[in-house]
């Protein structure tokens, strides 16, 4: 008798979503349909049109239906993006373009669907920034769907999960994601998709594990095989063995007895052993998630990301809706300070909007502060939107990708005039409105010692910080691995960031991903920086760092991590210190 041996297999993907899920594999079906070209009568054309508009009221149906569902399980937040999906069934580029197919060039409405489907993707995929290329996955998610209705067929659904496994894909859409349950779907590895896709972002509100970015993942597994998703380093093991199955197994043991023991820190002041309080704030992209904020014990928002409002949207937002959610944000959490960043996009967000052509290089090219002073209306409707909403709580604004003073007086013209309209209007605002900037580029921290004295306060954005001193873009997975905040240039030029500010008196704070890895807790403390910000659900683990360490033992460490060039010996250093203060 032959014994059939399970093949094992180990793939390195981008991790998506923190945490470890260990289950049975469920294979989603990929959208794929087999679409053959029919030549219609002239007389056929209006039953094909018919056909189409039918099939399109049906996708807005059901997306109304799972915008619902979303809004109840997930949040509002959440289900913004099927607003997006029924903007495009209506857009003229899909809705008109797939009509004038029919009619043009006499043929089946199947078939002008794929096209005009073919044809968008391959105009996204033509651009650099990754965000836009993770878009196109919107437009074949909406276009699969209008098939579905089309050909009376569809795929397995997420919700037929009978029991706990983990989702494995060529890709999933959002529209899958409302069928994400706690308890059914505990994970999910793709072979598509990156860390701004849609997916992933309602993967991290659910707290499921996920690796995306696996290539030819899918087709490499079998229904029930076994898998483990380690979403924290991006791998995922297919039929492991049993040693590394027992030792996920305790490390995930180990994580959700340290999370039980963190979160009774909710309610304990960050204050270090020798009496210093360090301020631990919160990252956030919409007043949904306020109680999360509140739950983990935040000390106010040190970052609120205003982008979401402009995305997956066809126009502008208005005053009006950038103010009522700033309000609300504002409202919910006062008297605790919040901090409004002004929109961070590049042009290839607004494009369409603005009438102007999408660039090659995105990352380098106009966007942040420079985006908004080439094309003024947006902050002058976003600084009325946030001017008004600051008489209700303690609100501050903060000028993103800022790389020269002139652009600070640039943007402070346009908020005086934005002041004088509203005392004209007889409109009430906070007249000490603080304003303050976010350095994230070389240009500016090493200009620190000029750009700090001109504003109220400065913030470090380590995530474009860090990718622009080491020329590395940290979502290509080819040159990810240069992508460190433990290079010594970093950590000079960070030092010399925060020394810079604290020497004009003025309050600083870290809100990039740095400041939620306790790796850098103590370094940074030794650098003299006493505000953080982060992502809610980190808070605990870095306030357990602070309570455990005192300043004078965080500045020594500076000392130490200063004399040394090697990175890899930077981090054990940083890791042998920290490991001290979690031992105890």
């Amino acid at each position: 008798m032959t014994i059939n041996k399970v093949k094992k297999m180990k793939f390195k993907g981008i991790p998506a979503s923190e945490g470890i899920a260990i289950g049975r594999a469920y294979l989603m079906a990929a959208d794929s349909y087999c679409v053959i070209k029919r030549n219609i009568e002239y007389h056929q054309v209006k039953k094909e049109v018919s056909r189409f508009k039918d099939a399109i009221d049906e996708a807005e149906k059901n997306f109304e239906k799972q915008h619902k569902i979303v809004v109840e399980d997930i949040g509002k937040k959440y289900a913004n993006l099927f607003d997006a999906y029924m903007l495009i069934l209506k857009d003229p580029i899909f809705y008109k373009g797939i009509i004038k197919i029919i009619k043009s060039e006499k043929v089946n409405v199947e078939y002008a669907l794929q096209k005009v489907i073919d044809d968008i993707t391959k105009s996204f995929k033509m651009m650099d920034d990754p965000y836009m290329k993770d878009r196109v996955h919107d437009v074949q998610d909406v276009g699969n769907k209008v098939m579905g209705f089309l050909l009376g067929s569809g795929k397995k659904s997420l919700k037929d999960i009978q029991t706990r496994k983990i989702i494995v894909a060529h890709m999933l859409h959002p529209s899958d994601a409302v069928d994400i349950k706690k308890g059914k779907s505990i994970g999910f590895a793709t072979d598509l998709g990156g860390k701004t896709s849609h997916i992933v972002i309602m993967a991290e509100s659910l707290g499921i594990p996920a690796v995306v970015g696996l290539k030819s993942f899918s087709s490499k597994v079998s229904p029930g095989d076994l898998v483990i998703i380690d979403g924290t380093r991006g791998i995922v093991y297919v039929n492991p063995d049993t040693d590394t199955i027992r030792s996920y197994r305790s490390e995930k043991k180990e994580l959700d007895k340290i999370f039980r023991e963190l979160i009774k820190l909710t309610d304990k002041p960050a204050v270090t052993k020798c009496g210093q309080k360090i301020s631990l704030a919160a990252n956030i992209e919409d007043v949904e998630e306020v109680d999360n904020v509140k739950n983990y014990g935040a000390d106010g928002i040190g970052l609120y990301r205003t982008e979401y409002m402009y995305l997956n949207r066809f126009n502008l937002p208005e005053e009006e809706d950038i103010f009522k959610k700033i309000k609300g944000v504002v409202e919910n959490i006062s008297p605790a300070p919040v901090v409004v960043r002004i929109v961070d996009i590049g042009a290839d967000k607004v494009s369409k909007q603005l009438k102007i052509d999408v660039e090659k290089n995105t990352f380098m090219g106009l966007r942040g502060i420079r985006l908004c002073l080439a094309h003024p209306i947006i902050l002058t409707v976003q600084l009325r939107a946030i001017l008004r909403a600051s008489k209700f709580g303690n609100l501050s604004i903060m000028y993103p990708m800022i790389t020269d003073v002139s652009e600070i007086e640039a943007a402070n013209e346009i908020l005086k005039s934005v002041k004088e309209e509203l005392d004209a209007e007889g409109i009430e605002y906070n007249k000490n409105l603080k304003v303050g900037v976010m350095i994230e580029t070389p240009a500016a921290a090493l200009d620190i010692d000029y750009i700090a004295p001109r504003v109220d306060f400065v913030s470090i954005g380590t995530n474009d910080l860090i990718q622009y001193t080491l020329a590395v873009a940290r979502d290509t997975e080819s040159v990810a691995y240069l992508y460190n905040p433990a290079d010594i240039s970093v950590i000079k030029l960070i030092n010399r960031i925060i020394y810079g500010a604290k020497k004009s008196d003025k309050w600083i704070s870290m809100c990039g991903e740095m400041a939620a890895n306790t790796l850098y807790t103590e370094l940074l403390i030794g650098m003299g920086l006493r505000k953080f910000s982060m992502t809610a659900s980190y808070i605990p683990k870095v306030k357990q760092i602070i309570l455990g360490t005192t300043v004078e033992k965080c500045e020594k460490l500076l000392e130490k991590v200063k004399e040394i060039h090697d990175t890899n010996d930077i981090i054990k250093e940083l890791q042998e210190s920290r490991n001290k203060v979690v031992e105890k």
